[in-house]
C-alpha cells in the first residue's frame, strides 16, 4: 500500500495519508499496526485524492 507518513514533531503523533479507500475494519487495522510499530498515535486518513502541505502557523 503506498502512502505518506508524516511524523508531527510538536505533538508527537503521525498522520498516514493514503489515495484510496479503506473500509473502517482494515483502517482500524492499519492503524493499530501502525501505533504499535511507531509507539505513538496514528490517524488514518484514506480515500484522499491530493493534499496540500502547508507550512507555518497560525496567527
Amino acid at each position: 500500500m503506498n502512502g505518506k507518513l508524516f511524523y508531527l514533531a510538536d505533538e508527537n503523533e503521525y498522520v498516514f495519508i493514503v489515495n484510496m479507500a479503506l473500509t473502517p475494519s482494515i483502517k482500524d487495522t492499519i492503524q493499530a499496526d501502525m501505533v504499535e510499530r511507531l509507539g505513538a498515535p496514528v490517524a488514518v486518513i484514506s480515500d484522499c485524492d491530493s493534499f496540500e502541505y502547508l507550512s507555518g502557523g497560525t496567527k
